[in-house]
């Protein structure tokens, strides 16, 4: 969803259809269903007001994993881990 957000705004290069194919063809990801459990966990994140990032947020929260961004919004949150480099 972010992917499409700021693809469509032409804020990056990057499209679904490139996307797609990176994850294909990688072992290191995976995509989560939006599910009930990752509604329920974003429902919890109350200090990112960005729908997207809510459920970027809830999704890791859910997930048990740090997410991997610089947004400082992002970074800020009680609710999830997060790692740069």
């Amino acid at each position: 969803m972010e992917i499409l957000y700021l693809s469509e705004r032409r804020r990056i290069s990057v499209d679904l259809t490139v996307l797609k194919n990176l994850l294909a063809r990688s072992q290191s990801y995976s995509v989560a269903p939006v599910s009930f459990e990752v509604i329920d966990a974003t429902a919890t994140v109350d200090d990112i007001p960005e729908l997207h990032d809510r459920v970027i947020a809830g999704t890791a929260a859910w997930l048990s994993i740090p997410i991997l961004t610089n947004d400082p919004v992002i970074t800020a949150s009680r609710h999830v881990k997060t790692i740069w480099r």
